[in-house]
């Protein structure tokens, strides 16, 4: 049974909306409360290096792991305010927590960094490796927030529109932030300035929820007027394509997995996690007719690429045994530090490229 919410209302407050549909829910279906896997769960971060992945749950105030043979288990109970968004970087787990940002070490769930924004209601969070990035939904802000120093900044104080979830764009150097409301935008803004941009002006749909991009550079966002995973191309160029993926009640704060090339989507609205398949082999934008080759190979640390690549290109480093072990974006005439992986044998993908190469770790 999935209850129905009002599309928009002005001034609507999506915490106390969602408050109040956990309260329906548990009124009128006591039996799924008390038997689902998850309670309320609001976003989910894949975690690479432990193959699964993490769920938020704001009805029971906990975070839970599900690995890839379904199996869930708690990874954090009995957190005294409920988590909403989550981002994993360097081995720790980032939850939007009221008006403060928590880490949480992804290995022991121990506590490792708690910052209060002073904040009302924080939502959505990214990251480009060196600050977070943090949507407040209430009072229309994004702050931004350096990790070593732990000091919090406002990057943009009013956002035009109610700002949901966000990701950073590591090709295009942007945050694309998504928006709640009927037709609702898309913008994006700059990490430095925070100014903004409309890439979308009226997306189709209502209540934005969630954001994130797969593995051709498009960006897929999550709605729930209607339910559904709309897919934009890189540039926003045209009107947003309907995936088709089924089963979604009220998605909320999705993400992908690059491993499994999967969209990770937390159904707020019946309290399940889908993971659906997404076909890389035809979402990539760009192809080359040539092969390339890196150099020196074997190597103990740095390495070119021949030919040189033309712009921007995001990559992953995976090991023998199929685990991500790191992710970025490697610049024109740059090179790439292999330095701190063990020995062994890498595939380095270029996803946009739809190409890899091996390389051997001395």
């Amino acid at each position: 049974m999935v209850l129905g919410v009002p599309d928009t209302l002005p001034g609507m407050n999506l915490h106390w909306m969602r408050s109040r549909l956990a309260f329906l829910i548990c009124s009128f279906v006591p039996a799924i409360a008390l038997m689902g896997q998850y309670q309320g769960p609001e976003s989910v971060e894949y975690d690479p290096v432990g193959d699964r992945y993490f769920v938020s749950n704001t009805a029971s105030a906990s975070i839970k792991v599900r690995a890839q043979d379904g199996v869930v288990t708690d990874f954090i109970t009995g957190m005294d305010v409920a988590p909403y968004g989550l981002e994993l970087n360097n081995g720790v787990l980032y939850a939007c927590m009221g008006g403060a940002v928590r880490g949480y070490d992804a290995l022991t769930g121990d506590e490792v960094f708690n910052v209060d924004l002073g904040a009302s209601f924080l939502n959505g969070i990214t990251t480009d490796g060196e600050f977070l990035y943090v949507t407040d939904f209430s009072t229309e802000r994004i702050y931004k927030v350096e990790i070593a120093n732990e000091t919090v900044s406002t990057l943009n104080a009013d956002t035009q529109g109610q700002p949901n979830g966000i990701v950073w764009d590591e090709v295009d150097e942007r945050l694309v932030v998504v928006f709640w409301g009927s037709n609702a935008p898309i913008k994006s803004f700059d990490r430095v300035t925070g100014a903004a941009q409309t890439l979308v002006a009226n997306s189709g749909v209502g209540s934005i929820d969630g954001v994130t991009i797969d593995c051709g550079g498009n960006f897929l966002i999550a709605s729930w007027s209607p339910d559904r995973i709309t897919r934009f191309d890189a540039n926003f160029s045209g009107a947003g394509v309907n995936t088709g993926i089924t089963g979604l009640a009220n998605p909320a704060d999705i993400d992908f997995d690059p491993v499994n090339n999967k969209v990770c989507i937390p159904n707020s609205g019946s309290n399940t996690v889908l993971l659906a398949d997404v076909d890389c082999d035809t979402q990539v934008p760009e192809r080359r007719s040539y092969t390339t080759h890196i150099i020196p190979n074997p190597t103990t640390g740095l390495v070119r690429f021949e030919p040189p690549f033309t712009q921007a290109e995001p990559f992953m480093v995976v090991d023998a045994r199929g685990l991500l072990q790191a992710t970025g974006t490697l610049r024109v005439n740059a090179l790439l530090d292999l330095g701190n992986m063990p020995q062994g044998i890498y595939t380095i993908v270029f996803s946009r490229l739809a190409q890899q190469v091996r390389v051997v770790k001395e």
